[in-house]
């Protein structure tokens, strides 16, 4: 469960600095500075469902891989692949992403309590 929520957290972070990065490299005024908003803000909404009850909640890890693709690639998708800071960004930014949530959904939350008794038994 560490894990999971280690990741998680992680992530939530990620789509915070995703979220302010277009006014950090001065692109809140373009049209594509949209992608960072929502899908930052995706990220974060998601990886704190995923904190929220890891152990039903591993499709919200699943979604953050598909963002942290999208995320890797959006310089070439909106063509801001010569500004080099912001291209970047995005591409670390996407990466980690990506990566943290492969860890999240493949983390086997432990279970704690009676359950985890009878299953030992």
């Amino acid at each position: 469960m560490n894990t999971v929520k280690g990741a998680s957290g992680i992530n939530v972070l990620a789509g915070i600095w995703l979220f302010v990065s277009a006014w950090v490299y001065g692109a809140y005024t373009l049209q594509n500075a949209w992608n960072n908003w929502i899908v930052g803000a995706l990220i974060v909404i998601l990886a704190g469902i995923r904190l929220s009850d890891p152990m039903k909640t591993v499709w919200a890890s699943w979604i953050n891989c598909a963002l942290g693709i999208w995320t890797f690639a959006s310089p070439w998708i909106y063509g801001y692949e010569g500004s080099t800071h912001r291209s970047v960004n995005s591409m670390v930014v996407g990466a980690v992403v990506f990566v943290l949530a492969i860890i999240s959904a493949s983390a086997m939350p432990r279970m704690t309590g009676p359950s985890q008794q009878m299953h030992a038994q």
